[in-house]
């Protein structure tokens, strides 16, 4: 439920134009629900992705406020994103990186 709500949100309602195409690739929370990290993987080359993750952390506050007013929780959880770089996220990289050794 907070991975489709923090996406959504992101996507609807966040207008910074650093944030490019995004995958939501983990949520963790805590056992009482009151802190979730998420793990967030941009499309795009190094400057990009990281305009893009300053992007977000620059809306974080905002991200907190809108999911306080779409769940019904007890306490609004305080949400923290983590950059994921994990190659399996990073098809279009790994493509180009297999274009650019092909053409050499």
């Amino acid at each position: 439920m907070l991975r489709k709500e923090i996406e959504e949100i992101i996507r609807k309602d966040v207008s910074d134009p650093r944030i490019c195409f995004f995958t939501i690739t983990y949520i963790h929370t805590t056992g009482d629900l009151k802190s979730v990290k998420v793990g967030i993987s941009f499309i795009g080359n190094n400057t990009q992705v990281k305009n893009a993750f300053r992007g977000i952390l620059s809306a974080k506050k905002f991200i907190q406020y809108k999911l306080g007013q779409k769940i019904s929780l007890k306490y609004t959880p305080t949400v923290e994103f983590e950059l994921d770089e994990r190659k399996e996220y990073r098809i279009e990289q790994l493509l180009k990186e297999i274009r650019d050794k092909n053409e050499k």
